[in-house]
Protein backbone atom coordinates (compact mmCIF):
# COMPACT_ATOMS: atom_id res chain seq x y z
CA UNK A 1 0.00 0.00 0.00
CA UNK A 2 1.51 3.30 -0.88
CA UNK A 3 1.64 6.26 1.29
CA UNK A 4 -1.68 8.24 -0.78
CA UNK A 5 -3.41 4.61 0.18
CA UNK A 6 -2.66 4.87 3.53
CA UNK A 7 -3.05 8.19 4.62
CA UNK A 8 -6.69 7.77 2.59
CA UNK A 9 -7.14 4.48 4.47
CA UNK A 10 -7.19 6.55 7.81
CA UNK A 11 -9.42 9.37 6.60
CA UNK A 12 -11.88 7.29 5.38
CA UNK A 13 -11.76 5.03 8.58
CA UNK A 14 -12.08 8.54 10.96
CA UNK A 15 -14.68 10.24 8.93
CA UNK A 16 -16.71 7.21 9.18
CA UNK A 17 -16.24 6.84 12.77
CA UNK A 18 -17.44 10.80 13.06
CA UNK A 19 -20.51 9.85 11.15
CA UNK A 20 -19.53 12.56 8.58
CA UNK A 21 -20.27 11.91 4.45
CA UNK A 22 -17.78 12.38 2.06
CA UNK A 23 -19.55 15.83 0.94
CA UNK A 24 -19.82 17.21 4.43
CA UNK A 25 -15.88 16.34 5.26
CA UNK A 26 -15.67 18.15 1.97
CA UNK A 27 -17.73 21.56 2.86
CA UNK A 28 -15.23 21.63 6.08
CA UNK A 29 -11.92 21.10 3.88
CA UNK A 30 -13.44 23.82 1.03
CA UNK A 31 -12.70 21.09 -1.17
CA UNK A 32 -15.27 18.85 -3.92
CA UNK A 33 -16.68 15.55 -2.72
CA UNK A 34 -14.65 14.09 -5.58
CA UNK A 35 -11.30 15.53 -3.91
CA UNK A 36 -12.48 13.50 -1.25
CA UNK A 37 -13.26 10.68 -2.98
CA UNK A 38 -9.58 10.81 -4.66
CA UNK A 39 -7.68 10.95 -1.22
CA UNK A 40 -9.81 7.79 0.51
CA UNK A 41 -9.13 5.82 -3.02
CA UNK A 42 -5.03 7.25 -2.87
CA UNK A 43 -5.71 8.33 -5.95
CA UNK A 44 -4.19 12.38 -4.33
CA UNK A 45 -3.12 13.21 -0.94
CA UNK A 46 -4.36 16.57 0.53
CA UNK A 47 -2.56 19.32 0.71
CA UNK A 48 -0.79 20.87 3.79
CA UNK A 49 -3.70 23.42 4.19
CA UNK A 50 -6.52 20.75 3.42
CA UNK A 51 -4.51 18.39 5.83
CA UNK A 52 -5.27 20.73 8.51
CA UNK A 53 -9.00 21.55 7.84
CA UNK A 54 -9.69 17.38 7.77
CA UNK A 55 -7.83 16.73 11.00
CA UNK A 56 -9.76 19.54 12.61
CA UNK A 57 -13.10 18.23 11.42
CA UNK A 58 -12.08 14.20 12.23
CA UNK A 59 -10.87 15.83 15.83
CA UNK A 60 -7.44 14.49 15.15
CA UNK A 61 -3.94 16.19 13.85
CA UNK A 62 -1.98 16.17 10.92
CA UNK A 63 0.35 13.95 12.19
CA UNK A 64 -2.48 11.55 13.08
CA UNK A 65 -3.46 11.54 10.05
CA UNK A 66 0.08 11.17 8.25
CA UNK A 67 1.43 8.49 10.83
CA UNK A 68 5.25 7.30 9.95
CA UNK A 69 3.85 8.67 6.32
CA UNK A 70 5.18 12.14 6.33
CA UNK A 71 9.04 11.98 5.50
CA UNK A 72 8.10 9.37 3.00
CA UNK A 73 5.15 11.66 1.69
CA UNK A 74 7.62 14.89 1.57
CA UNK A 75 10.16 12.69 -0.68
CA UNK A 76 7.28 11.64 -2.83
CA UNK A 77 6.25 15.45 -2.83
CA UNK A 78 9.90 16.53 -3.69
CA UNK A 79 10.49 13.79 -6.17
CA UNK A 80 7.71 14.69 -7.89
CA UNK A 81 8.26 18.40 -7.99
CA UNK A 82 11.82 17.32 -9.73
CA UNK A 83 10.31 14.78 -12.32
CA UNK A 84 7.84 17.97 -13.65
CA UNK A 85 11.14 20.14 -13.86
CA UNK A 86 12.56 17.85 -15.71
CA UNK A 87 9.00 17.15 -18.02
CA UNK A 88 8.89 21.10 -18.34
CA UNK A 89 12.55 21.04 -19.52
CA UNK A 90 12.06 18.36 -22.38
CA UNK A 91 8.99 19.90 -23.61
CA UNK A 92 10.54 23.07 -23.62
CA UNK A 93 13.36 22.16 -25.31
CA UNK A 94 11.11 20.30 -27.79
CA UNK A 95 9.16 23.49 -28.52
CA UNK A 96 12.10 25.01 -29.20
CA UNK A 97 13.27 22.65 -31.88
CA UNK A 98 10.05 22.45 -33.66
CA UNK A 99 10.48 26.15 -33.70
CA UNK A 100 13.51 26.25 -35.43
CA UNK A 101 12.53 23.58 -37.86
CA UNK A 102 9.49 25.53 -38.65
CA UNK A 103 11.32 28.66 -39.79
CA UNK A 104 13.89 26.01 -41.14
CA UNK A 105 11.25 24.80 -43.76
CA UNK A 106 9.55 28.00 -44.41
CA UNK A 107 12.85 29.53 -45.24
CA UNK A 108 13.08 26.35 -47.89
CA UNK A 109 9.52 26.41 -48.80
CA UNK A 110 10.32 27.99 -52.13
CA UNK A 111 13.65 27.18 -52.67
CA UNK A 112 15.09 25.16 -55.76
CA UNK A 113 15.94 21.64 -55.03
CA UNK A 114 15.14 22.09 -51.42
CA UNK A 115 12.73 19.49 -51.90
CA UNK A 116 14.84 16.58 -50.17
CA UNK A 117 16.04 18.89 -47.21
CA UNK A 118 12.15 20.09 -46.60
CA UNK A 119 11.30 15.96 -46.47
CA UNK A 120 14.37 15.70 -43.67
CA UNK A 121 13.04 18.59 -41.49
CA UNK A 122 9.50 17.04 -41.92
CA UNK A 123 10.43 13.96 -40.91
CA UNK A 124 12.32 15.25 -37.86
CA UNK A 125 9.01 17.29 -36.98
CA UNK A 126 7.26 14.06 -36.68
CA UNK A 127 9.79 12.59 -34.88
CA UNK A 128 9.45 15.33 -32.37
CA UNK A 129 5.77 15.00 -31.93
CA UNK A 130 6.45 11.11 -31.25
CA UNK A 131 9.12 11.64 -28.95
CA UNK A 132 6.67 14.37 -26.66
CA UNK A 133 3.94 11.83 -26.28
CA UNK A 134 5.77 9.95 -23.84
CA UNK A 135 6.57 12.97 -21.93
CA UNK A 136 3.25 14.72 -22.27
CA UNK A 137 1.74 11.71 -20.76
CA UNK A 138 4.30 11.47 -17.67
CA UNK A 139 3.89 15.21 -17.31
CA UNK A 140 -0.05 14.59 -16.85
CA UNK A 141 0.16 11.06 -14.61
CA UNK A 142 2.17 13.50 -12.40
CA UNK A 143 -0.41 16.54 -11.91
CA UNK A 144 -2.89 14.49 -11.71
CA UNK A 145 -1.34 12.81 -9.18
CA UNK A 146 -0.61 15.86 -7.29
CA UNK A 147 -4.27 17.33 -7.89
CA UNK A 148 -2.80 20.20 -9.78
CA UNK A 149 -5.48 20.92 -12.47
CA UNK A 150 -3.88 23.87 -14.51
CA UNK A 151 -0.89 26.19 -15.48
CA UNK A 152 -0.83 28.21 -12.52
CA UNK A 153 -1.10 25.52 -10.51
CA UNK A 154 0.97 23.77 -11.91
CA UNK A 155 4.03 26.05 -12.09
CA UNK A 156 3.34 26.98 -8.58
CA UNK A 157 4.26 23.31 -7.26
CA UNK A 158 7.24 22.99 -9.53
CA UNK A 159 8.57 26.90 -7.75
CA UNK A 160 7.69 25.13 -4.21
CA UNK A 161 4.89 27.18 -3.32
CA UNK A 162 2.42 25.37 -0.79
CA UNK A 163 -1.05 25.00 -2.23
CA UNK A 164 -3.88 26.98 -1.58
CA UNK A 165 -1.26 30.21 -1.60
CA UNK A 166 -2.10 32.70 -3.77
CA UNK A 167 -0.05 33.52 -6.75
CA UNK A 168 2.72 36.07 -6.81
CA UNK A 169 1.35 39.16 -8.45
CA UNK A 170 4.30 39.42 -11.32
CA UNK A 171 3.25 39.11 -15.55
CA UNK A 172 4.43 35.81 -15.77
CA UNK A 173 1.35 34.44 -13.32
CA UNK A 174 -0.98 37.23 -13.63
CA UNK A 175 -1.11 37.29 -17.52
CA UNK A 176 1.10 34.40 -19.40
CA UNK A 177 -0.21 31.46 -17.49
CA UNK A 178 -3.89 32.89 -16.83
CA UNK A 179 -3.97 33.51 -20.62
CA UNK A 180 -1.69 30.59 -21.74
CA UNK A 181 -4.56 28.95 -24.03
CA UNK A 182 -5.53 32.07 -25.71
CA UNK A 183 -1.84 32.91 -26.15
CA UNK A 184 -0.77 28.75 -27.58
CA UNK A 185 -4.25 29.60 -30.03
CA UNK A 186 -3.18 33.06 -31.19
CA UNK A 187 0.34 31.69 -31.85
CA UNK A 188 -1.09 28.85 -33.96
CA UNK A 189 -3.03 30.99 -36.13
CA UNK A 190 0.04 32.76 -36.45
CA UNK A 191 2.24 30.26 -37.40
CA UNK A 192 -0.19 28.72 -39.96
CA UNK A 193 -0.80 32.66 -41.50
CA UNK A 194 3.09 32.63 -42.12
CA UNK A 195 3.13 29.40 -43.87
CA UNK A 196 0.51 30.32 -45.78
CA UNK A 197 1.97 33.64 -46.38
CA UNK A 198 5.37 31.90 -47.79
CA UNK A 199 4.00 29.06 -49.66
CA UNK A 200 1.67 32.04 -51.76
CA UNK A 201 4.50 34.94 -51.77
Amino acid sequence: MNIASKVGSRIRTLREAAGLTQSELAATAYVTRQSVGNWERGNTLPDVQSLQLVAKALNTTVDGLLGDELPDMLEETAEARRQLTHCLAALGAIFALELLLVFLYSSFLRAPGSGEFRLVLSGMRVVLCFASMPIAKRFRSIASGQDLGDAISIMMFVEGYPKGKEPPATWFYRVLLTNLPAFYTFYIVLLAAALIAVAYA
